[in-house]
């Protein structure tokens, strides 16, 4: 439908009481409200509508109480930007498809191949070990392409209870299977805070099979540390040995759908990101060495609206 911005008078409506009006589903005029704009020192209100014309948009202010001081028909010229919104959004209403879709069967694959070699394995030729062990990685990497996926296009409220910061990079790295080239450096210290432990979970998964894919199969290192701020907050860091990421490309690689690798969903990272903000925190690439710094508060619960319920 053609798309409209009116103005007029709010007639000493308060603020809450237009967002009443217009926050509502399209009406019996076919009439649905985009944007809103209110000039409240001129009392002035200007809305960017979806409407099948002219005549709809005065019908439906005359049922409200209000009267228009002009009305004009728009075309939206689509920026780069709204493009790229546009596919997030369409992504994100794909998720919930691709979890059912694909996630089902995978468990399936997965399950047998566990039982084959459970079951058979003394029975079975190394040709066919190899493939099954082929078969299970693939499954691996699907899954993690399938999670950030989900990860990214589903933000959850957060389960916050006080964890150690030690035992879940130990679960992050536990579910990894790191190379025998690289060498695990873990924090002496520990940290206690509150935080969703199964978000943070999968932040440090990610960021710690980004390390091992970096390294690759020359001799390497990943250190974690855990550095207790004086201003109330928490970094954890997770370097590597790996090259370092191009200068021009540490702005980028938190945007989505941005990747550099041949098989990357870019979304593993925009997901750390999401997950890392919701905890009000921050997160950070620099080189010499490669470092993700995650930047977490203390006291996270006093940044958190109070539930007036």
């Amino acid at each position: 439908m053609p798309i409209f911005i009116d103005g007029h008078d709010s007639k000493g409506v308060t603020q809450e009481e237009i967002e009443r009006l217009v926050n509502l589903p399209k009406d019996e005029f076919g009439v649905t409200h985009l944007e809103l704009f209110f000039n409240k020192n001129e009392s002035n209100l200007y809305c960017v509508l979806d409407a099948p014309d002219e005549e709809s948009i005065w019908k439906h202010h005359e049922a409200v109480g209000f009267k228009c001081d002009f009305i004009n028909e728009v075309h939206q010229i689509k920026t780069e930007n709204t493009i790229k919104i546009e596919k997030l959004v369409t992504l994100g209403q794909m998720s919930s498809n691709i979890s059912h879709d694909l996630r089902n069967p995978m468990a399936i694959i997965k399950n047998s191949i566990d039982l084959l070699n459970i079951k058979y394995k003394d029975q079975l030729s190394p040709e066919i070990l190899d493939h099954i062990a082929r078969m299970d990685r693939a499954i691996f990497n699907m899954s993690g392409m399938i999670g950030d996926i989900l990860n990214f296009a589903r933000t959850q409220p957060l389960h916050l209870e006080e964890h150690s910061l030690t035992k879940v990079i130990a679960h992050s790295i536990a579910t990894i299977k790191i190379p025998s080239n690289i060498k695990t450096i873990l924090p002496q210290n520990d940290i206690t805070l509150n935080f969703d432990d199964v978000k943070l979970e999968s932040v440090f998964y990610n960021l710690i099979i980004n390390a091992v894919q970096s390294i690759g199969e020359t001799e390497g290192k990943i250190t974690i540390k855990f550095i207790e701020k004086i201003d109330d907050q928490v970094q954890i860091q997770i370097q590597n040995s790996g090259p370092a990421i191009p200068e021009d490309l540490l702005t980028k690689i938190f945007e989505p759908l941005f990747t550099t690798k041949q098989h990357g969903t870019g979304l593993g990272l925009p997901s750390c990101k999401n997950i890392v903000e919701q905890h009000h925190g921050t997160i950070q690439a620099s080189n010499n060495p490669t470092t993700f710094t995650i930047t977490l508060p203390k006291h996270i619960e006093k940044l958190l609206p109070v539930d007036s319920s």
